[in-house]
């Protein structure tokens, strides 16, 4: 029987409400009477704000504004025997040093719309829980303020942490899985990048034991978690016939 526990980390996500230093920029407060909204209740988005995030400079620019992103990765994850089967842990750390956790419940909107809409409700409540009777059974929650290191090191614990960049050693994916995961009864770690471009802060490469690339193009983070969720199903699954 399998004894290795999986994590998953999207780390650097791409998901924040309007930074400070953009609340009264002209542009922004637009689209939040545009779309009946606060200007505390929208996510910068770079399809709506980058002229705004431009304008001011944005620190990470390149790194920022796409909160689809963790919408179609959690879609690609949220919805497989791998997560079914409480195979995996789930996490979502931002760029702003937030951390959001997904319950063994959990199922998002596939609509992005509603999507934005239950984060927003997260944002506010910090919680959204499954079951009122007992407060430990949350579909989601989010801790405000819990850097990436925090979350390995008080949450996780993990044994082996690998991250995923177009910059690492070249490896087949099904080869690193099979190498990590089994009976040795470790926590692993994987950590794919939830933004759209650039890499990894160097704080958070530190981290790694090993960065794997696992193509010779640059894979979307999307596609990695797929391929990733995939291959750790499999030789879960090996284990459990």
């Amino acid at each position: 029987m399998i004894t290795s526990r999986i994590s998953i980390v999207l780390a650097e996500s791409a998901l924040e409400l309007i930074p400070t230093e953009l609340m009264n920029n002209y542009l922004i407060i637009n689209y939040s009477k545009n779309v009946g909204k606060s200007v505390r209740e929208v996510f910068l988005d770079k399809s709506y704000h980058y002229s705004a995030m431009k304008e001011k400079n944005l620190d990470f620019v390149w790194k920022r504004g796409r909160p689809d992103i963790i919408h179609i990765c959690l879609l690609s994850i949220l919805s497989t025997p791998l997560f079914f089967k409480n195979l995996v842990d789930v996490y979502i750390h931002t760029i702003d040093n937030k951390v959001i956790f997904l319950g063994e419940q959990v199922r998002i909107p596939k609509s992005y719309r509603r999507f934005e809409g239950l984060m927003i409700k997260l944002y506010k409540e910090r919680e959204i829980i499954y079951d009122k009777k007992d407060s430990n059974k949350y579909l989601l929650k989010i801790e405000k303020n819990m850097t990436f290191d925090r979350l390995l090191d008080t949450v996780i614990k993990p044994d082996t942490i690998i991250g995923f960049s177009s910059a690492g050693i070249l490896k087949d994916l099904k080869t690193i899985v099979n190498e990590n995961i089994g009976t040795n009864n470790k926590k692993i770690t994987f950590v794919i990048g939830g933004f759209q471009s650039g890499h990894f802060s160097q704080s958070i490469r530190e981290r790694f034991q090993m960065t794997y690339s696992i193509a010779k193009e640059q894979l979307e983070a999307h596609v990695v978690i797929a391929r990733l969720t995939y291959e750790c199903e499999n030789r879960c699954l090996s284990f459990m016939v």
